[in-house]
């Protein structure tokens, strides 16, 4: 019995202490795209060097279509609030031009990007539908307009 006390405490004791969740790559200050397999050919680091410029090419045309989508709806919502605070915030006709041009410019970065092959086409649509809809929506809230009938 003594014996079976013993290989029972001698293997708790070899446990490895229980560590807690990983930190991330941020936390340790690493940058967050990891290579997994590097190889030391002259055309693999050529790759890798190219792989990179378009990658950081392709975010920056992403992240232009992205920030014109949020200028859309911090418009709409700035318009929410200043419509809670006062009646008369601003005329249908004031609201329907600033938001045509933010929409076009929108439209126009998101057209930008499928036409490089950042972005897929059914992509594109599905947020090109949220930002008219939500023009759509605040229209209709304010009772600008009234939606068509369903056929």
């Amino acid at each position: 019995m003594s014996m079976l006390c013993a290989r029972f405490s001698k293997s708790l004791s070899l446990r490895a202490p229980a560590l807690g969740p990983r930190p991330s790559h941020a936390a340790l200050g690493r940058p967050s795209v990891t290579v997994v397999a590097k190889l030391n050919t002259p055309s693999s680091k050529y790759r890798q060097r190219l792989n990179e410029k378009q990658r950081m090419y392709n975010k920056s045309i992403k992240s232009a279509a992205r920030t014109r989508i949020k200028n859309v709806i911090k418009f709409t919502d700035n318009l929410e609030r200043e419509f809670a605070k006062s009646a008369e915030a601003m005329s249908e006709e004031d609201f329907i031009k600033k938001a045509d041009e933010l929409v076009a410019d929108a439209f126009s970065h998101i057209d930008k990007a499928v036409s490089k092959g950042v972005m897929k086409k059914t992509t594109a649509a599905r947020r090109k539908s949220r930002v008219t809809r939500l023009k759509r929506e605040f229209r209709e809230r304010r009772g600008w307009s009234t939606p068509e009938m369903a056929n």
